[in-house]
């Protein structure tokens, strides 16, 4: 928690190096977003979701800064900011098992899918391949996958529609939960 009352303190300084200057609303519209995320942190709790969200506002913030060419002082305070999203990161990451248990739905996902597309390219008349890993075996994947998710205060669409429904699959649906879970593990 103290990490983000840091990260407090420097988007305090973060604004006062900013003052009142126009040219620079873009940063000040940008540190906004990211007090927010640092807020719903504090208020609602600290998991590997939430550090998501601040770490997305924060490159935000940054591109914001960048596109800006903002002073010195600026700098200053999002490198502060930069080494707390750090240790929040290495704090709250999702355990390795989750990791390698999305990757491996991923593969068989995207290997599903390239089957599904490669059975759009068939000869006329000629009978499409049987399809790799069915919805129900990927199913029996997503389910403890999207609790370990959930309890990481993920919220994963995609990857509950799966669950609810297997044989609702589709070529768009699969690579929603390979973006999906992409966002989350961060590519």
């Amino acid at each position: 928690m103290s990490e983000l009352l840091m990260m407090e303190a420097a988007l305090f300084q973060l604004r006062a190096a900013l003052d009142e200057d126009p040219e620079l609303l873009p940063i000040r519209l940008s540190a906004d977003v990211l007090a927010n995320a640092i807020s719903a942190a504090k208020n609602e709790g600290l998991n590997a979701a939430r550090v998501n969200d601040i770490e997305f506002a924060l490159n935000d913030l940054i591109a914001a800064v960048d596109d800006a060419g903002a002073p010195d002082a600026i700098c200053h305070s999002i490198a502060l900011l930069q080494n707390d999203t750090a240790v929040l990161r290495r704090e709250h990451q999702i355990g390795g098992d989750v990791v390698r248990a999305a990757r491996e739905l991923q593969s068989r996902l995207r290997a599903r899918a390239r089957a599904l597309e490669r059975s759009q390219y068939r000869v006329e008349g000629t009978e499409a391949a049987p399809l790799p890993h069915p919805p129900e075996e990927l199913r029996e994947l997503a389910v403890p996958l999207g609790r370990q998710l959930a309890g990481a205060g993920f919220v994963t669409p995609a990857l509950d529609q799966l669950v609810e429904d297997p044989e609702s699959l589709r070529f768009h649906s699969i690579n929603d939960i390979v973006d999906e879970l992409d966002a989350i593990l961060g590519g």
